[in-house]
């Protein structure tokens, strides 16, 4: 089984568009589903930063390492 997904920009065409696929044979129109783009963890980690939910108490790398003690 293929699946296409089609992005309709007018929507008055919506409801021709759907009896013309429900009418050809072996094709099933799925429910639509909303659209929820999740982030990605670089995303959020942006997203933080720029909210200001991060704070850096280190200047310099050195002074990471030093506190990791690497």
């Amino acid at each position: 089984m293929n699946t296409m997904t089609i992005q309709v920009e007018n929507p008055a065409i919506m409801s021709s568009l759907r009896k013309i696929l429900n009418a050809l044979e072996g094709v099933k129109i799925l429910p639509q589903r909303k659209s929820t783009t999740k982030k990605s963890g670089i995303d959020e980690a942006i997203e933080d930063i720029r909210m200001g939910r991060v704070s850096n108490p280190f200047s310099t790398p050195e002074e990471v390492f030093e506190h990791l003690g690497i």
